[in-house]
Parts: C-alpha cells; structure tokens; sequence
C-alpha cells in the first residue's frame, strides 16, 4: 500500500501573509507537471473581519497575466475568461470555521446559525433556540448545533467548528442593535479543484490569487497549500432484484 505522500504532491504555494483591504496575494507560477487534478486550500485568519467583507479565491492559468488590481480577478470571472479555471467568493460569516459575536447590544430579534433561529428574549428558555444572555446563547448553541461548538467570555461568544474545513459556521442576523462589526470571522477555510484537461491550450502554469476586496473593513492573513495528484474514477457495484 502507497504512503499519501507518495499519491498526493503538497506544496505551500502562498506563504501567510497579510492582506490590507484593496490587497492582494499572488502566488508564484506553478508547473502543472504529471498530475491530473489539483486542490488549492486556501486558509484564512483575522482578527478585523466583519460580517459582509469578501475575499475572492481564483485559480488562472498563465496564457494571461495574473490580476493586479482589486477587483481584477472579479471582473475577468464576469468576462468569462477561460484562463479563470476555479473562483469563489469566501464570505465572512458564510464560511467561517471560528466566528465570534458581540451580543451587549442585543436587545431584540434573532441570530440565525446554520440555519438554525436563536431568538433574544427577555428571559432564555432552555433547549428551544430562546437566550438572553452570552452564556444562555453558547449553552443553545451547544444543544442544537452538535457539530459547532460555543463558548462565552463576558457579552461576547466565540464558535468553532468541530470538523474544521468540512462543518462550517454561517451567521445571520435580525437583531438591529447587532452591526456587521459584532460578528467577526477569526478562521475560515475554502477550496478550490481545478482539472488541467481544462487548462487553456498552450498554458503550462497555474496561479492561487486572492483579494481583499476594496472598500472591506479587515485585515486577513492568508496562505495557500497546493495538493496534486491523479483521481481515479471507480463504478460503484448495483445490484439488479
């Protein structure tokens, strides 16, 4: 039996580094080789990032000139390029894998986690989604989110994700006293597949390229990790009756 490391080929193409809004981060030009599939990881950490900033996530291969500018990236994906092989947008809030929220100021309405409905009430009412205070608010989150596990200090909750880069947090929110910089996204995760059939015909180079949106309020420190190999396709066995 094969070790991993002899079937997937891992490289840190994009060192951590922080990102300023209207920054970016470009990885160097990375040879597509023998492997058939790659998976870029990019993994996110600030401490600045609230509740309806943007990253954006691309993977382009290298018959164009990666984007420069904020808002390049973005702007070649709504052109169509071809050299544009993967692209997301990663969230705050939507993709965390440790968000925190600052609830002094609640004071009405409801947090909506993972689709789940947390409602501030004067009073809370155990194991029904109702809190009032930090503490009452982890205890529920802890009861009905099995995968997401919260704590509280003070007025303020953090969550974790149990099964980071696979369970992740999303927050809502329709409590108004509660702005978009009581919810800030501590780690995210985000993937990106590319399969080099798709390359564009004469490229021979793949580049990670995230942006800190212009106009975000937070500063986040990113890196990329590169997985390559050769996925396999096996049928699955169906029985006939």
């Amino acid at each position: 039996m094969k070790l991993l490391g002899e079937i997937l080929k891992v490289d840190n193409i994009v060192v951590p580094q922080a990102l300023a809004p209207g920054a970016q981060g470009v990885s160097r030009p990375h040879p597509v080789g023998r492997e058939r599939k790659a998976l870029f990881v990019l993994s996110l950490v600030a401490t600045t990032l609230i509740d309806g900033d943007i990253l954006d996530f691309g993977i382009v291969d290298d018959s164009i000139v990666a984007p420069a500018a904020s808002g390049a990236l973005a702007a070649l994906v709504a052109a169509g390029s071809p050299a544009v092989m993967a692209f997301q947008n990663v969230t705050a809030s939507v993709q965390a894998s440790v968000l925190s929220i600052e609830t002094a100021a609640a004071a009405d309405g409801a947090i909506t986690i993972n689709g789940v409905v947390f409602t501030w009430a004067g009073a809370g009412v155990p194991g029904t989604g109702v809190w009032n205070t930090a503490a009452e608010l982890a205890i529920e989150i802890n009861t009905l989110l099995p995968n997401l596990l919260a704590a509280d200090v003070g007025t303020v909750v953090t969550i974790r994700s149990l099964v980071a880069g696979e369970q992740t947090i999303t927050v809502t929110e329709t409590v108004t006293a509660i702005i978009p910089a009581d919810i800030l996204t501590l780690e995210a995760v985000a993937y990106l597949e590319v399969d080099m059939t798709a390359l564009t015909p004469g490229a021979a180079n793949l580049v990670a390229v995230i942006d800190n949106v212009a106009g975000n309020t937070g500063t986040a420190t990113v890196s990329v990790a590169l997985l390559r190999g050769n996925a396999r396709y096996a049928p699955v066995p169906q029985a006939v009756a």
